[in-house]
């Protein structure tokens, strides 16, 4: 087959393998045997091309991972499996349901006991390194299958990100020291409101702060559906989010994260969420449409290489830009009639969160950047995950790792959270530059995002200079804290 004919074969069946991966993640009915079809077929596809082309580069990357990804595919599956059926308490129920990894975070935001998040915390620790097995067998197999092409899975992200090693590892080691002070002084202030108690502790994860901390600004967003209020920002942008299929619905199996998939760029995008509180679900929305006008965004004309395969640190650059509108006092005063004693408290939260973010996600990212170069097994990468905890925030027990929706689930993904997050600032910097403070309502802003995001993998990573100094000092900036 030619180049172009083994790209349209490649999308056809990513496509329908997309969709079988969508239900498990949706928590719906899916076919297991046709996944292992589908993902031979792909995988069969992809070998042909690296027999064939070296070029293009993304697309060569591309088919190596999708072998790693086709060959550790009974591993992958039988680790979701294993995760539902391990990480569960029998002591404690939500809405008439035990308490699994499935609705662990709902639980941790609506339970107010602090001692039985403790227990739930603890239980389910003790029983993570159960799953050390799956995650380890697909994670050798990844790196045997890069090994063939003298590659290993670090050096091919490192490569599509557009980063080195000790570049990126500085910048996260920067960011995890630069944010602990604020966010320890701003924990211990919000302990006793958020958590119960006097202090943070170590049980007290991201997802438990992310779940409560906004609490007290629900009843000014319990008469007004997220969905609804992100799909009128996007349309003024000059998007059409319609084209973007959502699920809110509340089912046993269903991914505690909320996700998009695109099955089909730009034609099929779908966007997953489960309700957790009311304005975490504006965040969680606002993040996942960004996901969903970037998918929408592509040009069908463009070749199956740019539309598909996307730096993940770009992927995330619209989420983030989307959920941004959060932080922005003239939009939650004039689209969601806030006050401003509302919206400064908003502010606040949200910048202790973006510090949360940042200790938790340095420790995520350096972990597995090491994980590779260094070749950790699940018992070597717990004891370094813990002292990264300890070095960035609070000592955590090492076996979270395995507990956390991105670490176990990816080779790499947690630096690209960060990179994008920083270039955000920036593309706002630029927007606010040219558009104006209300930048969100200048027909002009709409179509640079759109141009941006139509560039989709060949968007330039290096034009848009990233300021962790400017970052760090806008976050660290709580009000009570000065």
């Amino acid at each position: 087959m030619s180049l172009e004919e083994l790209a349209s074969r490649y999308e056809d069946i990513r496509a329908k393998l997309s969709e079988q991966f969508y239900f498990q993640k949706a928590g719906l009915p899916f076919d297991k045997d046709l996944m292992k079809s589908l993902s031979g077929e792909i995988s069969k596809v992809c070998l042909e091309f690296l027999q064939k082309y070296k070029e293009p580069r993304s697309m060569y990357l591309e088919s190596v991972s999708t072998i790693a990804q086709s060959e550790s595919l009974e591993a992958r599956l039988e680790f979701e499996e294993k995760r539902m059926a391990i990480i569960y308490t029998e002591k404690y129920q939500l809405d008439g349901k035990k308490v699994n990894w499935g609705n662990w975070r709902q639980f941790n935001s609506k339970v107010d006991d602090p001692s039985k998040r403790k227990e739930v915390f603890d239980e389910f620790l003790t029983k993570a390194p159960a799953l050390a097995p799956w995650v380890e067998k697909r994670f050798r197999i990844s790196k045997e299958v890069y090994a063939r092409y003298g590659l290993t899975p670090l050096d091919a992200y490192l490569e599509l990100e557009g980063f080195g090693y000790d570049e990126l590892r500085e910048l996260l080691m920067k960011l995890g020291d630069g944010a602990k002070e604020a966010f320890l002084a701003a924990a211990e202030h919000y302990a006793p409101e958020v958590l119960g108690k006097k202090r943070y502790e170590y049980y007290d994860d991201y997802y438990t702060w992310r779940g409560r901390i906004y609490r007290p600004l629900n009843k000014y967003f319990e008469g007004m559906h997220p969905v609804k209020k992100v799909l009128e920002l996007l349309t003024s942008m000059g998007f059409d989010p319609r084209k973007i299929k959502v699920d809110d619905e509340d089912r046993e199996k269903k991914s505690p994260s909320a996700f998009c998939f695109s099955i089909r760029v730009p034609d099929d995008v779908r966007v997953v969420f489960r309700r957790v509180s009311p304005f975490s679900d504006f965040g969680s929305v606002f993040h996942e449409f960004g996901h969903g006008i970037h998918g929408i965004s592509a040009n069908p004309e463009d070749p199956v290489w740019k539309r598909y395969i996307v730096p993940m640190n770009v992927a995330e650059t619209f989420s983030y830009l989307t959920e941004s509108m959060l932080e922005e006092p003239l939009f939650l005063q004039e689209e969601l009639n806030l006050g401003k004693a509302e919206i400064n408290d908003i502010l606040d939260r949200r910048k202790f969160m973006k510090l949360a973010f940042l200790t938790f996600y340095a420790a995520n990212g350096i972990m597995k950047m090491e994980f590779w170069r260094k070749e950790y097994n699940a018992e070597e990468a717990a004891k370094r995950w813990q002292e990264l905890t300890k070095r960035f925030f609070l000592e955590v027990p090492g076996s979270y790792w395995l507990l956390h929706h991105i670490m176990p689930n990816y080779e790499m993904y947690s630096p690209s959270y960060v990179i994008a997050a920083l270039r955000v600032m920036t593309i706002k910097k630029r927007l606010r530059e040219e558009f104006g403070e209300k930048w969100w309502k200048h027909p002009g802003a709409g179509r640079f995002i759109k141009e941006l995001a139509e560039t989709r993998g060949e968007f330039n990573v290096r034009e848009w200079k990233l300021d962790p100094d400017g970052y760090l000092k806008e976050y660290t900036a709580l009000s009570f804290l000065k």
